[in-house]
């Protein structure tokens, strides 16, 4: 009798052609031990959960945006603030149903929706931009104190005075590399960022105050976006969806005026089978050592997430208790204030703090799940006498978690029924999670799952073999 290890730590990477990877990561990341003398040199670990801090009875979170002692929030047709106590100030209205863009220049906050309004930071006043040389705002960003939108359904750009939201039929100019209609207007590293649908450019200022913008030279992508909520600025760099002359479908991050994949072969065989992308949004976060990029493509019910750390992809979902399915994570908006990672709900108007001290999503169970690749690729018969699952055990709960084992013989087309063994009560430390008479097979892939709520850590597995 043999002893194999399973690679049970590892990323989601779940091919069309499932004979080649069926692998998926579901609410666990893999993270590597860098102690670099344990037995173990990587983990997966439970995905946050989230903790209600605030409710809105006007609306779905369209959007929220830190201040230094404030968080502005539009819920349904509402703008609100936070105060740093907690103290909810319903501000005035914001037409629309769709996601919002902010941006500030210190003394105001452009909001954009389908209508443009400037929040005064000073008085907590809101009014609407309007005026014939206002040609409209499809997104806002801010650069060197002066606001700068996209004009809708064009390839132009816009700004506004200094530290103000006033401006002129003059104040524009038009991307001059492609006729292509702009997506989105953003600032990363001190420059403009023009992302059109097929190509993308780089400006810079001038300091000149008629032309305080200019295109420059060579700074040129021939890569567009597809969805303009996509565009994320993820540490120092931009991610967004991407769409060419030449296809879409591509997730990327820029490298100074460069773009580098970072989907691999899987996400976009997925992303292909999608009816709808375009509606795709994003947002990033940094915790505990890990950047994380959250991908949502919410026709598709689909949320995926890139760590840069380890640059591998896992899953998040939401488990519907009514339907029984994975669906795309409850988080549609995010915000970092008061040191909490503040995520809106894309449902209704709660917003939560995305923490790992949450094991479940506001109470709802968090359903975690690894497939491992095929175990045993070149088709040999094994007998598989156990499988232990090496984990974190003896959980300071007072309920007795189950972990649910089951597996596939066909590569993870079906699956068989189900068993359940103890992760361990409080203080069974010393608990093991062994599997037993688990059948034959020519190419084994086994499923772990966990819903209670209580921190899953697996370390790695090992099965015995004949």
């Amino acid at each position: 009798m043999a002893s194999v290890d399973i690679p049970i730590v590892g990323q989601s990477y779940h091919l069309e052609d499932w004979s080649i990877d069926c692998q998926r990561t579901i609410n666990l990341y893999p993270q590597a031990v860098e102690s670099g003398n344990t037995p173990q040199v990587s983990a997966l670990i439970p995905t946050p959960g989230l903790i209600k801090k605030y409710e809105f009875a006007t609306g779905s979170i369209r959007g929220m945006y830190a201040l230094t002692d404030r968080i502005l929030v539009v819920a349904g047709g509402k703008l609100y603030t936070i105060n740093k106590i907690g103290a909810i100030l319903m501000i005035g209205d914001i037409a629309g149903v769709n996601r919002v863009t902010f941006a500030d220049n210190s003394l105001h906050v452009m909001i954009v929706a389908s209508k443009a309004y400037k929040y005064t930071i000073a008085n907590n006043t809101l009014t609407e931009i309007i005026g014939g040389e206002f040609f409209g705002a499809a997104d806002v960003t801010v650069l060197d104190s002066r606001f700068v939108w996209t004009v809708p359904k064009s390839g132009k750009i816009q700004w506004s005075g200094l530290l103000n939201t006033e401006t002129t039929a003059l104040n524009y100019a038009t991307a001059e590399t492609k006729s292509d209609d702009l997506v989105r207007t953003v600032t990363s590293s001190g420059q403009l960022w023009l992302i059109g649908e097929k190509t993308t450019e780089i400006w810079s200022s001038t300091g000149d105050a008629n032309m305080p913008f200019q295109r420059m030279s060579g700074a040129f992508l021939p890569i567009g976006c597809i969805a303009k909520d996509s565009v994320c600025q993820f540490g120092a760099s931009l991610v967004w969806l991407t769409q060419t002359d030449a296809g879409r479908g591509q997730i990327i991050m820029t490298n100074g005026y460069q773009a580098q994949r970072i989907s691999n072969h899987a996400i976009e065989y997925e992303i292909a089978s999608y009816s709808r992308i375009d509606d795709a949004y994003s947002f990033a976060y940094q915790e505990h050592g890990h950047s994380f990029l959250l991908m949502t493509f919410p026709t598709a019910k689909k949320t995926w997430c890139f760590d840069l750390t380890t640059s591998m992809w896992h899953e998040r979902s939401y488990h519907n208790p009514e339907t029984f399915n994975h669906e795309h994570h409850r988080a549609s908006s995010y915000s970092f204030f008061m040191n909490m990672h503040l995520v809106g709900d894309r449902l209704n108007g709660n917003i939560y703090q995305l923490t790992p001290d949450s094991q479940t999503d506001d109470g709802a169970s968090i359903l975690r799940e690894r497939i491992t690749p095929v175990i045993n690729p070149h088709t040999s018969r094994l007998i598989f006498d156990e499988l232990e699952l090496i984990a974190q055990v003896g959980q300071e709960s007072n309920i007795d978690p189950q972990v649910i084992l089951d597996w596939s013989d066909d590569r993870g087309k079906t699956w068989s029924l189900s068993r359940q063994q103890s992760l361990g009560k409080i203080g069974q430390y010393t608990n093991r999670v062994i599997f037993r008479r688990l059948g034959q097979s020519f190419g084994r892939v086994f499923r772990i799952r966990m819903s209670d709520p209580v921190r899953l850590v697996i370390t790695g597995a090992k099965a015995r073999i004949r």
